[in-house]
């Protein structure tokens, strides 16, 4: 039913945890028989397309590429500190419902914004911004969404981030291809280039999903394979039409022995610590070989 690689993937090693083998292999059946027309990614930006460390040493997510700019002073610095300080552990609890946290994370996005305007942030300096920035792709990213371009499969990025800075990260790795669309924060800008707001609606972790946005070539895309690295990242395919089946795979970075257990409950597959897009290549290269066994058999 699941050959190859995958199948090597599933049980090589302890990066890869599944709670139930079978369940994991029928939706596998499922999106390889359904082959590239049917399929659609949706995944998250930081710390799901990016690294989160590399080495053993942190990487920048988007939000670091733009706080450790040197054009930003430490009053700055010390403020978004202060706020990640008081927000990022309620994001973090796993004891927090979801409800509970969302008025939570709508402050937060709302004063970080505030504080982009305070500091004078012009958009001209986002590219070096990045240059300056440790932000890297995954091993293979590059690689995996050159392969969804060529098979014409749509990929949605979701990010609760700021899409100004994810645009500008795609185009810096030259992964900014023409399926790749991005649903995330955008910036109101003045006439000069400096950043005044955020274009409405925003988007934060609990309610970022394809029922945020509206592209006709999504709605005859009925299977997904789900890319994240939070329990709010399991949310993202809600909205698609006619779903049939979401494979929901999980990038587990930090906490390891506190939240594998409720990962392995929540998502399909759990990543752990795994850098590399190593286990979408496969399911991707086990479609594209299902394809050319089919149209060589016609």
């Amino acid at each position: 039913m699941v050959k190859g690689k995958i199948s090597s993937l599933l049980s090589a090693s302890k990066c890869v945890q599944v709670r139930d083998q079978l369940k994991v292999k029928a939706k596998l059946k499922d999106l390889i028989d359904g082959g590239f027309p049917q399929l659609q990614f949706i995944v998250d930006f930081d710390y799901t397309l990016t690294r989160s460390h590399k080495n053993g040493e942190p990487v920048d997510c988007s939000w670091g590429v733009l706080e450790n700019y040197k054009e930003l002073g430490v009053d700055y610095v010390q403020k978004t500190n202060a706020l990640r300080a008081k927000y990022h552990p309620i994001e973090l609890d796993l004891s927090i419902s979801l409800e509970e946290k969302i008025p939570h994370m709508v402050e937060w996005y709302t004063t970080a914004n505030h504080l982009l305007t305070e500091a004078g942030v012009h958009r001209s300096w986002f590219p070096e911004m990045i240059k300056d920035s440790s932000c890297e792709l995954r091993d293979d990213t590059d690689v995996m969404l050159s392969s969804l371009q060529e098979h014409n499969v749509p990929c949605l990025i979701l990010s609760a981030g700021l899409g100004d800075l994810i645009l500008e990260l795609l185009k810096h790795f030259k992964v900014y291809h023409e399926n790749v669309k991005v649903v995330s924060n955008f910036c109101k800008y003045d006439e000069d280039g400096l950043i005044i707001g955020l274009k409405q609606p925003m988007i934060h972790m609990y309610n970022k999903s394809e029922s945020s946005f509206s592209d006709p070539e999504l709605e005859t895309r009925h299977n997904v394979i789900l890319l994240g690295d939070s329990l709010g990242d399991l949310h993202m395919a809600d909205g698609v039409e006619k779903l049939n089946v979401v494979l929901s795979i999980g990038f587990l970075n930090k906490k390891i022995e506190e939240n594998l257990s409720l990962y392995k409950e929540k998502f399909d597959i759990v990543l752990v610590d795994d850098q590399t897009m190593d286990f979408p290549m496969a399911i991707i290269d086990a479609i594209k070989n299902k394809s050319e066994e089919f149209n060589k058999d016609c």
